[in-house]
Order: C-alpha cells, then sequence, then structure tokens
C-alpha cells in the first residue's frame, strides 16, 4: 500500500484495482506519532476523533507533530525520524503524552503542566525563562486560562526567541467575536449545585455571581471552559502579544492523515 494515497469513488461499482486494497473512500497514511500504517475513512478524520487504531491519536495531534517538524527541519517527518537535537529548546503546555515522550527524547523539550510538577503557570512566567525557547506548543488550553488571557499571549510571545515559533490550537468560531463567559471573574471556585456544578464567582468589587450550565472539556474537572474564541479576535489577541506572523494552516498533510474539514479551529504557527 503506498503511503499518503487516497482512494475515493463516485462510482457505484468498486474499481477492480481497488478491491485487493483499500476501501472506496479511505485514506491510507502513517501516523507521525507511532509510526503504525493506518487506514480511515475520509469522513472519519476528525479534528478530535481518534483514527489512528495504534496509538489513538486524531488529527490535531497529528497536526502538531506535522508543523512542529515543519516549522523546525523544514519538511513532514514522523517522531521516530526527528533527528537528535538537544540544543533545539522547546516547551509544551499539558502536552500529549504520546509525542510528549518521544519528543523529549529527541529535542531539549519538556512538557509542563499547571497543577503538577513540571509546573509552569502561563500567566505568571518566571523572568529567568523569557528568551530561551525556540518554539512552544500550547494545544487547546488558553480556552481554560482566566481572564484575562492576553497576559497569557504576552508570556508565549516573552518566552520566545527572536524567530521562535509556537505551535498553537484552540477552539474558535469563524464569525463574530471571542466571548468571555465570566468576564468579571475574579474570587471564584466551582462548587456542586442542586442541578449540577456551578460556578460561584465574587467580582472586585463584591458583587457575588452565580453561573450554571458550564462547559467542560474532558469531563468535569479542571478543564472548564472560559471563553469560545473567534479567528477575528484571536488573530489580534496575538499581534496585541507581539506576533508578526500567525498562519492559520489549512493545506493537509495526507502522508500522516491530516484533513481538515472545515475551517474552524484550525492549528495555527505564530511567529515571534
Amino acid at each position: 500500500m503506498k503511503i499518503g494515497r487516497l482512494r475515493i469513488s463516485y462510482v457505484s461499482r468498486q474499481p477492480r484495482s481497488t478491491r485487493a486494497g483499500a476501501r472506496i473512500g479511505s485514506l491510507i497514511y502513517q501516523c507521525n506519532i507511532c509510526g503504525e500504517t493506518c487506514e480511515t475513512n475520509v469522513r472519519a478524520l476528525g479534528r478530535e476523533t481518534p483514527s489512528c487504531p495504534s496509538c489513538r491519536s486524531t488529527v490535531r495531534m497529528r497536526g502538531i507533530v506535522h508543523l512542529l517538524s515543519m516549522e523546525l527541519f523544514g519538511e513532514s517527518l514522523p517522531l521516530s525520524r526527528f533527528p537528535a537535537k538537544p540544543d533545539i529548546v522547546g516547551i509544551g503546555l499539558s502536552d500529549w503524552e504520546a509525542y510528549a515522550v518521544p519528543l523529549a527524547r529527541r529535542l531539549g523539550y519538556r512538557n509542563t503542566y499547571y497543577h503538577q510538577e513540571p509546573r509552569l503557570d502561563i500567566t505568571a512566567i518566571d523572568p529567568a525563562l523569557e528568551g530561551t525557547l525556540d518554539f512552544l506548543i500550547s494545544t487547546d488550553v488558553f480556552e481554560h486560562i482566566a481572564p484575562p488571557v492576553g497576559v497569557a499571549f504576552e508570556n508565549c510571545f516573552r518566552l520566545l526567541k527572536p524567530k521562535g515559533v509556537m505551535i498553537f490550537s484552540v477552539p474558535y468560531v469563524l464569525e463574530g467575536e471571542t466571548v468571555e463567559h465570566f468576564p468579571e471573574l475574579h474570587q471564584y471556585e466551582v462548587v456542586d449545585g442542586p442541578g449540577g456544578r456551578v460556578l460561584r464567582n465574587v467580582t472586585r468589587d463584591g458583587r457575588e455571581q452565580l453561573f450554571d450550565s458550564l462547559v467542560f472539556h474532558g469531563g468535569v474537572g479542571d478543564t472548564l471552559e472560559m471563553r469560545l474564541f473567534s479567528e477575528s479576535s484571536l488573530m489580534l489577541d496575538l499581534a496585541r502579544a507581539g506576533f508578526t506572523q500567525v498562519t492559520a494552516q489549512r493545506a493537509p498533510c495526507f502522508e500522516h492523515g491530516i484533513y481538515w474539514w472545515n475551517d474552524s479551529s484550525l492549528l495555527m504557527t505564530v511567529r515571534k
């Protein structure tokens, strides 16, 4: 089977050449995280849908590795072929372990967390880290950061070396402006209420607020959705932080099973 080969047909009878090979409408690709050769129906390639039967990677996860490889090495390599370059320094913000562990073996990379060691709070960074990173990975993190989110974007800019790159993603919509769910958030906690979890907030001027219908990502816990970004607001936020090159990455990479069905919530490359 040829990696990166897309087999799609709109005729009612399956062509003879495909009867012993891939099914109609399927994509044969190599997972760039675990190296498995996969065959997935193109319609099943979702941003958050596991499509590699071995490591359960999604299009988003494979896209992160693809874009990092393109930015660092100029070609899309699977993790197993990343050169050993400990002098290329990077940090991940709660990255998926399936790609974080092999990245740490190849590059001067470490994964960090908000609630455990090694800890990094992107809203309050150590000044000693400023200007030390060649790359930063943040995938679906910033929708959970307490407002004002602009502080976190500015700190990403500070962490990077000149011409450093951030591989970035958040869920976003194409129209309108970013919606802050809790614009006056100050002293808050998530507690159990009669109808489920609620957020109790006391504003800076002492007013008490109560919010229900909370949205959690990945289950109820520390992944409360603080906002829903829009593409235009997101671009403006990144520009205000100092970034000059912000690119929404729409191009597919069939070789590694990366294909986007729509233009919302695309991965971005953001250069200093």
